[in-house]
């Protein structure tokens, strides 16, 4: 959970820290469930309101790249 707090508060460093004494292979299965969880909430929530899932992952991804773009620029 500390993990996604500080991914949550853009705090890639501290994220990356936390996750820096884990073997390759337990940071890929942390990366994995976090992704399925939030691909999860985000269809859930997608469907709930009456959107498709294609329509959720879509937006989803636009997202990550919006703001992997803004990491960026900075």
């Amino acid at each position: 959970m500390a993990i996604v707090a500080a991914a949550l508060a853009d705090d890639g460093e501290g994220a990356a820290a936390l996750l820096e004494p884990l073997d390759t292979r337990d940071v890929c299965r942390v990366a994995v469930r976090l992704a399925a969880m939030a691909a999860h909430a985000l269809v859930a929530v997608a469907e709930e309101g009456g959107g498709g899932r294609e329509e959720a992952l879509a937006h989803w991804q636009a997202c990550i790249i919006a703001h992997e773009s803004r990491r960026t620029e900075e």
